[in-house]
């Protein structure tokens, strides 16, 4: 068979400015992509990446619904183009946006990056175009320890060894999460799962250094543990969730288990133990020893060689 292009999934292209910057419009069968930047490695692999990207969110931990309109997405050639248009998109919450070192962000539903190298800004495009696919098609929101730790899942990918334009999604591989894990676990500065699932990570960045790294490495290693970890018990009941946010029934599910005055108050500051209890093990103390098992085995010595090849720490050590 002939060798795929990264360039099949260009359905059509059309000319676009953004501030007196010549730039174009990529479509493709499930995003719109607004582009200031010129011919490059990035512009190349764009497009392909976000398509299956998008494919890996829809089958990786249970079958997910395609959106049911083009993903509108910008990739910007410098930081100053980005903060123009992020002024423009975001109105008055652009100062929150604003503050962000590097990459880019998902804003109702729209995805907004510039360029900072190749690899570093499709990373980036893999966390945010999760919460772009969330934020669009999703009925219901998660709550933000898995919203978040999803997202951090899909940060990792390599190129494929026989085709270097097409991505293939290895959550595993991501030496940075993990080096900061496994810090956290040697340390023994792990914070507890009851303390994890209040958190927000917008709070944690006024607090002591590193808590916000320590935060997102630890929600990445939950995903994990609920898709793999204590014997995968737990694998169905995370493809359950998902597919109740997409559908709309998280709400009634909770109302059911713990009356509607606490399902209101879970739905609305979306941090808090109700969803975690009800569909994963209402023993907290019970699961966050399976958590902590959990994480004291995949950051085991010997076992980053796994990660640097985007393979699971728990097997073939």
């Amino acid at each position: 068979t002939a060798r795929s292009s990264p360039r099949d999934v260009i359905v059509s292209e059309e000319d676009w400015t953004y501030a007196g910057r010549s730039g174009r419009i990529i479509i493709t069968p499930h995003f719109r992509l607004h582009t200031t930047l010129g011919d490059s490695l990035l512009l190349e692999r764009f497009p392909r990446f976000v398509e299956v990207a998008l494919a890996a969110y829809r089958t990786e931990l249970g079958v997910l619904p395609e959106p049911t309109r083009r993903l509108e997405t910008y990739i910007m050639r410098t930081r100053p183009q980005w903060e123009s248009l992020t002024r423009a998109l975001t109105g008055p919450r652009a100062p929150v946006y604003l503050r962000i070192p590097r990459g880019g962000y998902a804003f109702d539903g729209k995805g907004v990056f510039f360029d900072i190298g190749p690899y570093d800004t499709l990373a980036i495009a893999g966390h945010e175009g999760w919460h772009q696919y969330t934020q669009s098609t999703f009925k219901q929101p998660l709550p933000l320890w898995l919203e978040e730790g999803i997202a951090a899942y899909f940060e990792g990918f390599r190129w494929h060894p026989s085709d270097r334009t097409l991505p293939v999604f290895l959550p595993w591989s991501n030496p940075e999460r993990f080096d900061t894990l496994r810090k956290l676990a040697a340390d023994d500065r792990l914070m507890p799962l009851d303390e994890l699932l209040v958190s927000r990570p917008q709070d944690l960045i006024r607090s002591a250094d590193g808590r916000t790294l320590g935060y997102y490495a630890q929600v990445w290693a939950l995903t994990h543990f609920l898709h793999e970890g204590a014997g995968a018990k737990y694998r169905g009941d995370l493809a359950r969730l998902l597919a109740d946010a997409a559908d709309g029934r998280i709400a009634r599910t909770l109302r059911d288990a713990v009356g509607a005055r606490a399902a209101r108050g879970a739905m609305s500051r979306r941090v808090g133990d109700a969803v975690f209890r009800v569909y994963f093990n209402n023993d907290l103390a019970a699961a966050q020893h399976e958590y902590e098992t959990f994480i004291h085995a995949v950051t085991l010595p010997g076992t980053r060689h796994n990660i640097t090849a985007g393979r699971s720490p728990l097997t073939d050590r």
